[in-house]
């Protein structure tokens, strides 16, 4: 299992949108209006350093089926999602992994009081998770199958003082075995992201 780091409905919304419009004209479509108004969570603050453009260098570690380690390297750039209501990161690298392409986004979710984010690439497919903030680290847990075994995933990250470096570290434990760090990743800034809601 190859862990990537840790970003619809377009026509969706425009259906349900006019079909609201469409239904009494009333208070169904003054609800949709207001609704397209709100505001994004304060929360959202949280992930706003993200933003901007990144170069990326990801060290697997040595190991049995790659006995030297490896190193990829590849670009992850994080913007807001429409509306400011979540941020979408676009990732890809390539080196010793092969190539790898992949999409997230990441929001708060006010009913579960907590930062949910869906991870997509060409690897693995997709996978939901949720992440919790403390300051500027944060860390994700999940768990997926690989091989025939249980893995479960740890992600733990910290974005430097002045925002311009992140520092990732995955560890993955199989069937209940001890978590061994299994790549390292280190996130340069090349560009910030827009501090405006598009």
């Amino acid at each position: 299992m190859k862990t990537l780091t840790p970003l619809i409905g377009f026509l969706l919304v425009s259906a349900c949108q006019a079909a609201m419009a469409g239904h009494d004209g009333g208070k169904e479509a003054s609800a949709a209006t207001n609704a397209a108004s709100a505001a994004p969570a304060a929360q959202m603050s949280q992930l706003y350093p993200r933003l901007g453009t990144w170069q990326v260098t990801i060290r697997t570690m040595p190991s049995k089926n790659l006995p030297s380690g490896g190193v990829d390297k590849g670009v992850a750039t994080i913007k807001k999602g429409p509306g400011g209501f979540s941020i979408v990161q676009d990732f890809w690298s390539r080196g010793t992994g092969g190539y790898a392409v992949g999409q997230s986004y990441t929001w708060w979710d006010g009913n579960a009081k907590a930062f949910k984010s869906v991870w997509c690439d060409n690897v693995q497919g997709c996978t939901e998770f949720t992440t919790e903030i403390d300051g500027n680290s944060w860390t994700v847990e999940l768990d997926g199958e690989a091989n025939g075994e249980n893995v479960h995933t740890t992600i733990r990250a910290t974005m430097s003082p002045n925002h311009n470096a992140i520092h990732e570290e995955v560890a993955n434990s199989y069937n209940g075995s001890p978590a061994k760090t299994e790549t390292i990743s280190e996130y340069k800034r090349v560009m910030y992201g827009a501090a405006q809601t598009p």
